[in-house]
């Protein structure tokens, strides 16, 4: 039986790595064309009914203004279809993209899926250059960085690259 290796979560000072995935709203969007343009805060969430993410979600959705002050981007990758992607993103009134990550390979993509073939919870914190600053992944309580703490850290890395 041949054994499956889980690609690694990033931490500080890796590289994110780069998704092509479709949008809430039906577009398609390249993680390289965020990053190389602006300073990312890119939000995973378990699946749209999980109350922690959506608490998660508006608070980042309160931060909008001030991330882009920052010359910053919030995304989140909600493991759902997109048309469930579509009907969180409308209901909590989201001024971000919403990647619709139905098969959960951009969560594969960041270690971000359990043993049990579950969605994992974070928060990435990202410069222009898609190198991680902050790593944050839920624990069992779901803790991970506060929303408000986003700006901050969009303000430290746009300092520290520019």
């Amino acid at each position: 039986m041949e054994r499956v290796t889980m690609p690694a979560t990033p931490a500080r000072g890796d590289r994110i790595p780069d998704f092509t995935a479709p949008t809430a709203d039906g577009a398609t969007l390249r993680s390289r064309d965020l990053y190389l343009r602006r300073n990312l805060a890119l939000a995973f969430t378990h699946g749209p009914d999980c109350a922690a993410c959506r608490e998660l979600l508006r608070g980042l959705a309160r931060q909008v203004g001030a991330a882009r002050a920052q010359v910053g981007q919030i995304v989140a990758v909600v493991p759902a279809s997109p048309e469930a992607a579509m009907a969180l993103a409308l209901e909590l009134d989201l001024g971000f993209p919403v990647v619709a990550d139905a098969d959960l390979a951009v969560h594969r993509r960041y270690g971000l899926v359990g043993p049990d073939s579950d969605a994992r919870a974070a928060l990435f914190v990202a410069d222009r250059y898609g190198i991680v600053f902050d790593a944050s992944v839920a624990d069992a309580a779901h803790r991970v960085m506060a929303p408000a703490e986003v700006p901050g850290w969009l303000e430290f890395v746009a300092c520290r690259c520019s």
